[in-house]
């Protein structure tokens, strides 16, 4: 039995055609990838503190976003409408918490494809709980004996 005729166009000089994709497939990335450019700028960290808990390593307050897009388009983007949190507000416990750092961006950014990173990306922050005073635990009208 015979193969078909699509058959043996398609493994005729295959070598050649294997080529042919993958330098076709490798031009295409050069391509995309060589007219993104990428800029850096500091914006503030706004963090979310845990009630009950103090902070005792220190709080970062700005982090470096990192934008990719377009050559033409990496002017138009101003990163100060960007706003970057870290919420703790789910710590329950004394030590180490991490949590990531979370972009907030308005939605015309979405007409453009753009990235955005931050550098880091998670913060780490020691809590301890706050020592009560005892005199306020002892006397709740605040008026002493």
């Amino acid at each position: 039995m015979k193969p078909n005729n699509l058959w043996r166009a398609i493994i005729f000089n295959w070598p050649v055609k294997v080529f042919s994709l993958v330098l076709a497939i490798g031009i295409y990335l050069v391509v995309n990838y060589a007219t993104l450019d990428q800029r850096k700028v500091d914006i503030p960290l706004q963090v979310v503190l845990p009630g009950g808990y103090e902070a005792t390593s220190t709080i970062l307050d700005s982090v470096t976003l990192v934008i990719r897009t377009d050559a033409r388009h990496i002017g138009m983007i101003d990163p100060s409408v960007l706003t970057a949190t870290a919420d703790f507000s789910s710590v329950d416990s004394e030590g180490a918490h991490s949590v990531p750092i979370l972009l907030s961006a308005p939605p015309s950014f979405f007409d453009v494809e753009v990235s955005f990173s931050t550098d880091p990306e998670v913060i780490r922050i020691y809590f301890a709980q706050i020592a009560t005073s005892p005199t306020a635990q002892d006397d709740p009208g605040g008026v002493g004996q």
